[in-house]
């Protein structure tokens, strides 16, 4: 029996298993979340196979912004062999990018329109990616409670109604609220701005609940963002009746 063709099959598989290692990411870093005006340091560090040369090399690191698509992937670094490494610049509201070395980029101070997916491509012929995604955030003391009395006109004072507002203002990314009244979570309206196209929000919530045979209560009101893990933001405050 002829040994020939299986000789020949492992070879094949050899020379594929050589290419397949010729190139690799060996360290990429995208922090998953940065506060606002702080820096985020992105790494991305190739390995070529031992004896490759950059032929046709380049990399270049990508962004693709939180609510956009494949579409507005955008370029914002490359290396092109024999070139000096470049920035492209995003739009105005994004950070500014430092270079630093081994293709490792800076964005400084950042902002929440920074916020998106960060991917890495390498190319030597072979080409290989890698991706993460970043969410800038900001910290807030906490969403304020108002609360009202909304008198009935009527002399039936059981009809009488608890205006309930939670608000915060300037908050990164997108938030989502509650509102709880002795333990029960009521049906909200709420609003939610990013009025100036910067990234923060503004976020407004109501409720309305019946005062009839409530001398007082807990108003608990709960912020927290839903795009990120994080503590969330509880604010209590007490109702007590009129006349209490």
């Amino acid at each position: 029996m002829s040994t020939a063709a299986p000789l020949r099959a492992c070879a094949l598989l050899l020379c594929l298993l050589a290419g397949s290692q010729q190139l690799s990411i060996k360290e990429f870093e995208v922090p998953s979340a940065v506060e606002v005006g702080k820096d985020a340091e992105l790494k991305c560090q190739y390995e070529l196979n031992a004896g490759e040369e950059e032929v046709a090399f380049f990399i270049k690191w990508w962004w693709t912004p939180q609510s956009g698509s494949s579409y507005d992937k955008k370029l914002i670094y490359q290396r092109i062999a024999g070139h000096t490494p470049e920035t492209q610049v995003r739009h105005d509201n994004t950070s500014q990018i430092e270079i630093k070395e081994n293709d490792s980029i800076v964005l400084l101070n950042v902002n929440p329109v920074d916020s998106g997916t960060y991917e890495c491509e390498v190319s030597n012929i072979d080409e290989i990616r890698k991706h993460e995604k970043l969410i800038v955030y900001s910290l807030v003391v906490g969403p304020e409670i108002n609360y009202t009395l909304v008198n009935n006109d009527a002399e039936d004072k059981e009809d009488d109604m608890l205006l309930i507002e939670c608000q915060t203002e300037d908050i990164a990314p997108m938030p989502d609220m509650s509102i709880t009244f002795q333990g029960e979570k009521l049906n909200v309206t709420k609003s939610i701005k990013d009025s100036d196209n910067d990234g923060f929000y503004n976020i407004h919530a109501n409720a309305t609940v019946s005062t009839a045979d409530i001398d007082g209560g807990e108003i608990r009101c709960e912020l927290w963002y839903t795009d990120l893990e994080h503590k969330r933001y509880v604010v209590i405050e007490s109702y007590v009746a009129p006349g209490m």
